[in-house]
């Protein structure tokens, strides 16, 4: 359990670290986002990749914790990077107001 919880707080770190870049926001949205959900993104990528550092020390203590940190950091950025190399719409969750706008805009414009 404590692995998955690591895992995910990885994985969510880094793919809102590269949703916040413009380049990566137009494969996923589209579109390129504002500069205020941008800088939001990264900042909540950053806190994510904080609290799973922290999750693992405590867990692991400093010297195991960093060892299986960078160990599970390279699976999700290797999954981050698959995932928006073959399907990069897979992480439109990342921005859920910006999705469930897009959908009730559809549906009143239809």
């Amino acid at each position: 359990m404590a692995g998955l919880i690591s895992f995910l707080l990885a994985f969510l770190g880094f793919a809102y670290l590269c949703a916040a870049m413009p380049k990566h926001q137009r494969e996923i949205f589209g579109e390129k986002l504002t500069i205020q959900i941008s800088t939001r993104m990264k900042r909540v990528g950053w806190i994510l990749i904080t609290i799973f550092l922290i999750w693992t020390m405590f867990l692991f203590r400093w010297d195991f914790g960093l060892v299986i940190a960078c160990g599970v950091a390279t699976l999700c950025t290797i999954n981050v990077i698959l995932i928006l190399t073959l399907k990069p719409k897979g992480l439109q969750f990342l921005h859920w107001s910006y999705t469930f706008g897009r959908k009730t805009n559809k549906s009143e414009a239809g």
